[in-house]
């Protein structure tokens, strides 16, 4: 599958409701990255969607930013079911580590793609925080999404301000 960005993808102000409510939420937890991960090269995760659904009203409003995402790109992914969401939380006290997802798991032969997006409205490109995907960067601008392979080896970029770029992303079936 080929990288894809689509511009102006989802309302800024759904995107910045998601936020104050991820912002507001107590489920932030430190497992990622999975494994034997020493904890201090993790980062804030918030699941909404896994092998169930861990809140119902973000998954509503994650739910709500898909459907947008698909308004603009119905030839990609299916919008149903979300295998993941989940949101993730990055400053500049943590580089990224490189993976790649569902490479030796039970979605290892499924044909998937992931989405990611920014949701803070007021984030700047000369923050970093955009994408390396293949080792390629890509700046995201909020309301940009991209559509990627998620077994090809992928990272955010770094973060060079103490600010909190909270990104969501999804695990779709791919077409």
């Amino acid at each position: 599958m080929e990288t894809k960005i689509i511009q102006n993808a989802v309302s800024p102000l759904l995107l910045d409701y998601m936020r104050i409510q991820a912002e507001n939420s107590d489920k932030w937890n430190f497992k990622y990255p999975l494994g034997k991960t020493p904890f201090h090269l993790k980062h804030a995760k918030l699941e909404i969607k896994g092998d169930k659904v861990f809140d119902d009203f973000l998954f509503g409003i994650a739910q709500s930013i898909l459907i947008c995402l698909y308004e603009k790109e119905q030839k990609v992914f299916y919008p149903d079911p979300i295998i993941f969401c989940g949101l993730s939380m990055k400053d500049s006290h943590r580089e990224d580590n490189t993976h790649t997802d569902h490479v030796d798991d039970g979605m290892k032969n499924e044909k998937i793609v992931k989405a990611l997006g920014i949701l803070n409205m007021d984030w700047k490109t000369e923050w970093g925080g955009g994408f390396v995907h293949d080792d390629i960067t890509y700046n995201l601008r909020p309301t940009d999404f991209i559509l990627f392979d998620p077994r090809v080896s992928h990272r955010a970029a770094n973060i060079t301000t103490d600010r909190k770029r909270i990104a969501i992303d999804f695990t779709m079936k791919s077409q």
